[in-house]
């Protein structure tokens, strides 16, 4: 394989494993891996139509300037071309990541706002207290997560869980 194929074959900014476990893979209930999709869907479709406004823009340009009697017009059209078949490359995968998360879309369940709506409790339950269990295991619960955690009404039961552990480690008998 020579270098243009294999720089025109590597362009994706992300690949479906990585959107599959990444980028949707981090929400805790599959309304939000929905929602989350629906999101990249949206902001991609669009990326791609503008992509798609560009390349014609482009392609005008580069038959001007093959057209043109301008003094520099050889070099100008040189260089566009450079830009063009690099934006191509750019272009072909952003393509490609758009074909995985419409598979992805279409391999998942979906879910209306409301349903999306309903879910929002157990969803920040559920990310919040897998966040927290990850700060354990780094070593600690910054007091930004245990807001966090209070904000979705999920601290006062924590720290009745832990009372014991809290009282000997503050060495009184509370916080």
């Amino acid at each position: 394989m020579d270098l243009t194929q294999a720089i025109a074959e590597i362009q994706q900014p992300r690949s479906r494993y990585m959107l599959e476990t990444m980028t949707f893979g981090e929400h805790d209930t599959p309304e939000m891996r929905f929602y989350y999709c629906v999101i990249e869907l949206n902001d991609k479709l669009r990326k791609y139509r503008l992509a798609e406004v560009s390349k014609e823009r482009f392609e005008r340009e580069m038959d001007r300037l093959e057209k043109s009697d301008e003094q520099d017009a050889d070099l100008d059209l040189r260089e566009k071309r450079i830009e063009y078949d690099f934006f191509m490359s750019v272009m072909a995968g952003g393509k490609r990541e758009l074909d995985d998360l419409f598979a992805i879309y279409a391999g998942m369940q979906h879910f209306t706002r409301k349903e999306i709506d309903a879910n929002q409790q157990e969803y920040w339950e559920a990310r919040m207290s897998r966040q927290t269990r990850m700060q354990i295991m780094a070593g600690g619960v910054q007091w930004s997560q245990l807001d966090a955690l209070r904000q979705v009404g999920l601290l006062d039961d924590l720290v009745a869980e832990h009372q014991p552990e809290l009282v000997s480690a503050n060495g009184s008998d509370g916080l």
